[in-house]
C-alpha cells in the first residue's frame, strides 16, 4: 500500500505516492508534531503497519493506493481552524497570532511549505471542495500567484482571509471545479 502525496516532501522518489519507508517517516513526524514523546520507533512501525492495513477499508477506488482524501478519512481531522475566522470576514492581529501558532511548526512569522498546505487545506475544506492534492496545488498556486511569493507573512494572511479575497478565491475555484 502506498499513499498519494506530491507536495509534502515525504515523497522522496517523486513518484506521487508514499511507499512504506516514506509513510513510516510521515507517521514518525506526525507523532513528533503531536508532542507524543513516549512513542518508540517500534511503536511507529506498529502504527504504520496498522495504518496500511486500513488501506483496504478506505481505498475507495480500489487502486491499492492510499490517496490524500482517503488518508484524511482515516486520520481524524480536527475541526476546521479557519472556519470561524473566515465567517467573521475580518482578520484581527489576535487571529493572525492564533493562525501562526496553529499552522507554523517552526515558530517564525511566516507560513510556507507543508505549513502552507495545511493552511490551504482548511481554506479548501471551508469551500467544501473535495480535498485532493490537485485542489490543494491549485489553491496554493492561486494564492502564491496573487501574492507573488510562496511564503505567507502576517500581511498576506490578512489579505488572503479578507472577505473580498475569500469570495474571489471561492469563485475561481468553483469555476475551475465545474469546467
Amino acid at each position: 500500500a502506498v499513499v498519494s502525496t506530491q507536495s509534502t516532501g515525504y515523497d522522496k522518489d517523486k513518484n506521487g505516492f508514499l511507499e512504506y519507508v516514506e509513510f513510516s517517516q510521515f507517521m514518525k513526524d506526525l507523532f513528533i508534531k503531536s508532542n507524543t514523546s513516549d512513542i518508540t520507533p517500534k511503536d511507529v512501525e506498529r502504527y504504520t503497519a496498522e495504518m496500511i492495513k486500513l488501506t483496504c477499508t478506505y481505498d475507495e477506488d480500489g487502486d491499492g493506493k492510499f490517496e490524500m482524501a482517503e488518508l484524511a478519512k482515516v486520520l481524524k481531522l480536527e475541526r476546521n481552524f479557519l472556519e470561524n475566522i473566515i465567517k467573521q470576514g475580518t482578520v484581527s492581529n489576535k487571529h493572525v497570532k492564533s493562525i501562526l501558532s496553529h499552522y507554523n511548526s517552526n515558530k517564525d512569522t511566516t507560513i510556507e511549505g507543508a505549513e502552507l498546505y495545511a493552511f490551504v487545506g482548511d481554506i479548501t475544506r471551508y469551500f467544501e471542495l473535495k480535498l485532493t492534492l490537485s485542489v490543494l496545488d491549485e489553491v496554493v498556486a492561486e494564492i502564491t500567484k496573487k501574492l507573488g511569493s510562496d511564503t505567507i507573512d502576517v500581511d498576506a494572511i490578512k489579505s488572503i482571509l479578507s472577505k473580498d479575497s475569500i469570495k474571489e478565491l471561492r469563485e475561481t475555484l468553483v469555476d475551475n471545479q465545474t469546467k
